[in-house]
């Protein structure tokens, strides 16, 4: 980006400023965080089970497949999708299409499993690797990396012909993404490593879930408060 680190900065602190005065993240809030915060407790009251041996139903869990936690973050992922892309075909720059190209992904990675997958259709090149995690665990890290690595060769070229305040906005978004893939990915990896005590991994696995679970929350936000300080300073609905 042809843009000096002054101007950078001082373009960050302003865009950072409109987002978080923008009143659209706080609508969005404030029906979004009553939902969130049960869907905490249910999750924290879950995990309790488990050691009490009083199991309560797998929905309640952040990470099931098909639960409650689950199919908000399939909401939130796909919402943002849709957002930048309307984006993209209103200002046509292209780093609003190759983030919504990554959040649909998310989106189709989380609700089919593909990562989980994937995991286990490789994992036998992994059997032989001399480290305390299973080898199904290596392989979705593994597709997670490549991912993560074609995602950012994409966002570079789209970088170098973005505008400024275009290309702020894909790093504050870049920034949560990768909050979310640090829980999903190295804290997990943390968590299946070596031998765990049953409490300490129903700490660990909250952990990981409910903090990805937050990232996605925090991301879905930012979306919607850029989506609306771009529209109306277009001028268009």
């Amino acid at each position: 980006m042809r843009y000096g680190t002054r101007a950078l900065l001082a373009e960050l602190g302003a865009v950072v400023g409109e987002i978080w005065t923008a009143p659209a993240w706080r609508r969005a809030a404030f029906f979004l965080f009553p939902y969130a915060g049960l869907l905490t407790g249910l999750c924290i009251a879950a995990h309790y089970g488990e050691l009490t041996d009083a199991p309560l139903p797998r929905e309640f869990f952040f990470a099931t497949d098909g639960g409650f936690g689950e199919w908000l973050e399939y909401a939130m992922t796909a919402a943002v999708a849709v957002l930048l892309f309307i984006m993209w075909r209103r200002e046509r720059i292209a780093v609003y299409l190759a983030n919504a190209a990554l959040f649909v992904y998310l989106t189709l990675d989380n609700s089919l499993q593909i990562h989980e997958r994937f995991g286990y259709a490789v994992g036998n090149a992994f059997a032989d690797w001399l480290l305390p995690v299973r080898p199904n665990d290596i392989g979705e890290a593994a597709l997670f990396a490549a991912v993560g690595l074609a995602w950012l060769v994409a966002l570079a070229i789209s970088l170098r012909k973005a505008q400024l305040r275009p290309a702020i906005y894909s790093l504050i978004l870049a920034a949560g993404v990768a909050g979310t893939a640090f829980f999903g990915v190295v804290v997990d990896m943390m968590v299946v490593w070596g031998f765990h005590t049953p409490a300490l991994l129903e700490v660990e696995t909250f952990i990981e879930d409910g903090g990805e679970f937050a990232m996605l929350c925090l991301t879905f936000l930012v979306a919607i408060a850029i989506f609306a300080i771009e529209r109306d300073r277009v001028g268009q609905p």
